[in-house]
C-alpha cells in the first residue's frame, strides 16, 4: 500500500517533470523567435514558422501564448524582470562611488541573453521594449541617482539622462556588432569613464 509520503513524493516529481517540460518548451519557442527575428520583422512571423522551427505542435504553443506578439511580450517581460532585479541590487551610494559596478551586472545579463537583447535593440526589434528599458533606467536614475547628481551641481538632468541611456544603448550595439571582444567588466569601466567625464 502506498503511503501518503510516497504519494506526495510522486506528485512532486510529476510537478517537477511538468515544470521542466514547460521551461523546455518556452526556451525552444524563445530561441525560434530570436532566430526568426534576425531575418524579419515580428509582424511577419507566423505561429506555424515558430512551431516548425521549435519542433513543437501548434496546440502546445497555444497552451502558453495567445499569439506571436504575446510570446515576444512575455519574453521581454522576463528579461526586464531580470534587468530590474540586477539594477535593484545596487544602492544609490554604491553607484555614485562606482557606476561600473551596476553596469557590470547589466552587461553580464546582456551577454548571457545576447541573442535576444541584440535583436530587441536592433532595427527588427521592438520599440516598446526599448521604451520599457528606458523607463526602467529612468526610474533608477530618478529615484536613486538624481539627488546625488543634482548635489554635484548637474543641471538639465533629463537631458543628461537621455544622453547617458542613448550612449549606453549605442555602446551595447557596438559591443554586439564587434563580437563582444571586451568583457562585461571592461565595457562597464568604459561606460563609467564616459559618465564620470560628463560630470566633470
Amino acid at each position: 500500500m502506498t503511503s501518503i509520503a510516497e504519494k506526495k513524493s510522486e506528485c512532486e516529481r510529476a510537478a517537477e517533470t511538468g515544470d521542466r517540460r514547460v521551461r523546455k518548451t518556452r526556451t525552444a519557442l524563445k530561441s525560434a523567435l530570436t532566430t526568426l527575428m534576425k531575418q524579419k520583422n515580428i509582424n511577419s512571423i507566423s505561429v506555424k514558422e515558430l512551431t516548425d522551427l521549435a519542433d513543437i505542435n501548434r496546440g502546445t504553443f497555444y497552451l502558453h501564448y495567445k499569439d506571436v506578439s504575446d510570446l515576444l511580450s512575455q519574453s521581454e517581460d522576463d528579461l526586464l524582470d531580470e534587468l530590474k532585479a540586477t539594477v535593484n541590487l545596487y544602492s544609490a551610494e554604491t553607484v555614485k562611488n562606482d557606476p561600473a559596478v551596476l553596469f557590470s551586472g547589466l552587461y553580464r545579463l546582456c551577454r548571457d541573453n545576447a541573442d535576444m537583447v541584440r535583436i530587441l535593440i536592433s532595427e527588427n526589434g521592438d520599440i516598446k521594449f526599448l521604451n520599457k528599458l528606458k523607463r526602467l533606467m529612468r526610474d533608477k536614475c530618478l529615484n536613486d541617482w538624481s539627488q546625488n547628481l543634482r548635489k554635484s551641481g548637474l543641471e538639465h538632468f533629463d537631458a543628461y539622462y537621455s544622453f547617458i541611456v542613448g550612449g549606453c544603448l549605442s555602446l551595447l550595439q557596438y559591443w554586439f556588432a564587434d563580437g563582444m571582444k571586451e568583457s562585461p567588466e571592461e565595457l562597464a569601466k568604459i561606460t563609467a569613464a564616459f559618465i564620470n567625464q560628463t560630470l566633470r
